[in-house]
């Protein structure tokens, strides 16, 4: 009876104390099958570049290492077009940025407000009062990915949908955009979900603590009702549906028993989207593994073939847009893109037939300076599977590569084979974590996965339950707490006479 008692007890603190938390997470998640939060796509991206144009231009790579201070290792040299002029960017293994004028070879000024208008103006027509201001971050941008980029320049276009940009102070070029509508609703489903305020997700850890404890605490409370909710129909006297209970408690108990299984199973999932390494390995290539991919970090001498030389031999129907120099297994190539699909690969370091994306074999070959053991199997993933796919909300690049290797931890190696990016390492923890985070939480299992529409119906069907069954918790909570207030000796006997005025006693 004693542990009986405790887990009633548990169940009411903590549902008291987390029933409205639980009912906003199934509100804006239902938001959120439909709206995911804003974010700047590859094919958003390229509408905005400017062809690359390169007359006069530019300062050879191999002759930028001497010009501006690089001390950190390089992962890869991007070349694009902003404020009207091309720019060199410089990825460092650590994943800081440096921007430079590929005309000049000078470190990129700061964006101006005048440059910011005048890079999103190209090629597009919307209000001529844009506005620009600068700042840190908000609740857009206030993910980690972007603090190479900060200060960022926000752009307000005043167009009719209501567009605002984000552009870098460190490259010049768009990091993010959102319209009012993405913005309206994302305020109701992404922000809310995730608790993105940015008072708090700005201290990454402090964020990371407080929606894992809040998760945990409300699987032990759904956890404690599911349990409570089989005791009482296991005392019913064999009545499936019968309840000892009345009112909105009634229908909380049979609420429970039928969607509390969901509920639980949810909010497990939801813990697991905060794991970050506490429980699975994470998938993320590390940076001494990204070196070790590479062949070593990019240097001058890895440079045989000069840009412009390159180009001469190039062949694209659309405008190049961006050039990427990175290297893989040792080798420097050139990537010449002209939007998210259009591109041709071409080696730097002598002339040979350019390719539209990296070979298996080169991709194989650099796989094994990641990890040494023997890879037992390799196959290109055009469109997808169960273990690398694309969805709105986790956006892959296809085609993929998958490289089986047989290591103890049974790792597969996932690489993208049109710019040579080495993706992740996802070994059998990972593979568990997959299922138990994305199978359990939205559904990304074989029929859905091809059945989108569904899904989502599905699923919305069931935030609506959960929604409406979290709404009987807290009406029920707040009962409870103004039968406690009622209850307070605060409220009553010597204390309520200290809350009233004292009257004077009668002069005798």
């Amino acid at each position: 009876m004693w542990i009986r008692a405790g887990i009633r007890s548990v169940h009411r603190v903590l549902g008291t104390c987390l029933a409205l938390l639980v009912t906003i997470w199934f509100g804006s998640g239902a938001v959120l099958l439909f709206v995911p939060y804003p974010n700047l796509n590859e094919e958003e991206r390229f509408q905005w570049l400017e062809p690359l144009q390169l007359d006069h231009c530019c300062v050879p790579l191999e002759l930028i290492w001497n010009q501006v201070e690089l001390p950190q290792a390089v992962e890869q040299v991007r070349l694009f077009m902003a404020s009207g002029r091309p720019v060199y960017v410089i990825h460092f293994l650590d994943g800081t940025l440096k921007g430079l004028w590929a005309d000049q070879g000078e470190p990129l000024s700061e964006i101006t407000q005048h440059d910011a208008v005048q890079t999103m103006q190209h090629g597009h027509t919307f209000g001529v009062d844009s506005t620009v201001e600068m700042l840190r971050d908000d609740r857009w941008t206030v993910h980690q990915r972007f603090d190479p980029h900060r200060p960022l320049r926000k752009v307000q276009l005043h167009d009719a949908k209501g567009t605002e940009l984000y552009l870098s102070s460190t490259t010049g070029e768009l990091v993010m955009d959102t319209t009012a509508f993405e913005r309206q609703w994302s305020t109701l489903g992404a922000i809310t979900h995730w608790l993105y305020l940015p008072m708090l997700r700005r201290h990454w850890v402090l964020w990371d603590q407080t929606v894992w404890w809040l998760a945990a605490a409300g699987l032990i409370t759904a956890v404690s009702g599911l349990v409570l909710g089989i005791q009482h129909v296991l005392h019913s006297q064999g009545q499936r549906l019968h309840s000892q209970f009345i009112g909105i408690k009634r229908w909380h108990h049979l609420g429970g028993m039928a969607i509390g299984a969901v509920v639980c199973l949810w909010l497990f999932s939801g813990l697991l989207s905060m794991d970050h390494g506490r429980w699975f390995s994470r998938s993320e290539p590390t940076m001494e593994q990204r070196q070790r991919f590479m062949g070593g970090m990019l240097v001058p001498e890895d440079i045989g073939v000069p840009l412009g030389d390159a180009m001469r031999h190039l062949q694209l129907d659309a405008p190049v847009k961006e050039i990427l120099l990175s290297k893989v297994g040792g080798a420097s190539y050139y990537v010449f893109r002209s939007d998210s699909e259009q591109q041709v690969v071409m080696s730097a370091d002598w002339v040979r037939a350019p390719a539209s994306k990296f070979t298996l074999d080169t991709l194989a070959e650099a796989a094994k300076l990641v990890m040494s053991a023997q890879q037992l199997d390799r196959s290109d993933i055009p469109q997808g599977d169960l273990y690398y796919y694309s969805t709105i909300h986790n956006p892959r690049p296809l085609s993929g590569l998958r490289i089986v290797l047989d290591d103890p931890e049974q790792t597969w190696i996932h690489i993208d084979m049109n710019t040579g990016r080495l993706m992740e390492l996802m070994n059998s923890s990972g593979r568990i974590y997959r299922w138990l985070f994305h199978g359990l939480h939205s559904w990304d299992v074989p029929f859905f996965l091809e059945h989108d529409r569904q899904r989502r119906m599905v699923l919305l069907g069931l935030c609506g339950a959960g929604f409406l069954f979290s709404l009987s918790g807290v009406y029920l909570g707040i009962a409870r707490l103004v039968t406690m207030s009622r209850r307070s000796p605060w409220l009553s006997g010597s204390a309520r006479n200290c809350m009233e005025p004292r009257r004077q006693k009668p002069l005798v």
